[in-house]
């Protein structure tokens, strides 16, 4: 899959991968990791564990990448990216918060389903379950026949309940719309049982993450990784090493912020251009009164009846988050990217709008504080998590492999059934390190 893009970002040369003979440098480590987030702390501690020599490089000015707790905004612990424990069946995060103290408990499973300014009635909940189900059956069923398309392309007409079906299991779920992810990359992601953390997610992993030395506010500008070993160039000095691990989000890596040479072979670039980040954006509003008729870490939904450029227009709330006062108001997929275009504020107006559609002027009234937060303009992700468009379910495959023994990946988008989930990007460092030490 050759486009014009590869054929500017790496020249024909590519096409054969050369490895250009460099004078050796001295290794200064055996591995660097690009990256302190969950993938990359993994990485790291592992491969110390096993003997090897690491440096961490970040380039923002904190480690955790999308999982971070602020306590400044609101008084109280606000997760402004990773809220969620996924699959606690599997994710070694609920153990560890146990065992160290922290206040973990499950996800009660509570919501509500608005229509207009009232809650659906018995009729309507059926037939929006329904639809729902109509959806996920035909994505199931594609993904099942092997069918690496859009779910857009199977799931049949659901009439009134269209937009609400693919916000809600599209926009909220994925990050992305119908028609911009794959039935097959969506089957092969593990479920379970979700579980909380009230001290906050971004609390919990900088603790697990103490252990491992990190330099922050150092970005990483090239890989160099023709030669021997591999030089890293940063804004402060270049690292020698062994080998690298490049963890930063697929946002930046479609962005081109780090420059490999000689370029990446073109079956990465198309991957790394078809496993393409999701948009999903918090407006956390404080609030003094709970009006959603749900208690605590319930779920408010509503059916949506509008659209923008094509995107369903609507978010999802989970409603006083840990018992904190906090709502955490989402914005998903293609409408999020186009709100993100008119700012933070004007997320904020449409999230207060809806609200008081269904609820009236007692929102305003009951709203002491906000927060938006817009992953899809940061510049360390560029986006929220990743998931393959259709026809590239291929590509965490090919991501996962490393390249002449020196160049590894690994993050949330290269688990190969807890993407898009910190366990996940967890899961994929220690599969990397593990990789590594034998290699090496």
């Amino acid at each position: 899959m050759i486009t014009r893009r590869n054929v500017l970002l790496t020249g024909a040369a590519a096409l054969s991968t050369p490895m250009f003979v460099r004078r050796a440098h001295a290794a200064d480590v055996d591995v660097v990791v690009i990256g302190a987030g969950a993938a990359g702390i993994s990485t790291a501690r592992e491969l110390m564990k096993r003997g090897l020599t690491v440096t961490v490089i970040e380039a923002d000015s904190r480690i955790g990448g999308r999982i971070h707790t602020d306590t400044e905004v609101f008084g109280v612990p606000y997760d402004v990216g990773a809220h969620w424990l996924h699959n606690r069946e599997e994710n070694p995060f609920v153990d560890y918060g146990l065992k160290h103290g922290f206040d973990m408990y499950e996800a009660p499973d509570e919501a509500v389903f608005y229509v207009g300014d009232r809650p659906a009635n018995s009729d309507e909940s059926k037939a929006y379950e329904a639809a729902e189900q109509k959806a996920l059956d035909a994505i199931v069923n594609a993904a099942r026949k092997g069918k690496d398309v859009a779910p857009a392309d199977v799931v049949p007409d659901l009439g009134d309940w269209a937009l609400s079906v693919n916000i809600y299991q599209g926009a909220y779920e994925m990050a992305k719309d119908f028609d911009h992810f794959s039935c097959s990359d969506w089957y092969t992601a593990e479920d379970g049982t979700d579980w909380y953390c009230r001290e906050g997610f971004g609390t919990l992993f900088a603790h697990s993450a103490r252990d491992v030395p990190v330099t922050l506010e150092t970005a990483a500008s090239e890989v160099r990784w023709g030669g021997s070993g591999v030089e890293v160039v940063t804004d402060n000095g270049t690292i020698n090493a062994r080998a690298v691990v490049v963890t930063v989000s697929m946002g930046v890596l479609a962005g081109g912020d780090i420059k490999f040479d000689p370029p990446l072979p073109v079956k990465k670039q198309e991957a790394i251009n078809v496993l393409t980040m999701g948009h999903y954006n918090h407006v956390a509003l404080q609030l003094k009164d709970n009006f959603f008729g749900v208690g605590s870490d319930g779920y408010y939904n509503y059916k949506i009846t509008e659209e923008m450029n094509g995107a369903p227009m609507g978010f999802g709330a989970l409603v006083d988050a840990n018992g904190h006062g906090i709502t955490y108001c989402d914005l998903g997929g293609e409408f999020a990217r186009q709100m993100s275009d008119e700012g933070t504020g004007a997320m904020y107006d449409f999230v207060v709008s809806e609200l008081k559609k269904a609820f009236g002027s007692k929102v305003e009234d009951a709203i002491l504080n906000s927060s938006t937060f817009d992953w899809t303009t940061n510049p360390y992700t560029y986006g929220s998590f990743a998931s393959a468009e259709p026809g590239g379910a291929w590509s965490r495959d090919e991501l996962r492999s490393q390249e002449a023994d020196r160049l590894w990946f690994a993050g949330e988008a290269l688990s190969d059934d807890d993407w898009a989930t910190v366990a996940g990007a967890h899961k994929s460092g220690l599969v990397v390190a593990e990789d590594i030490h034998d290699t090496l």
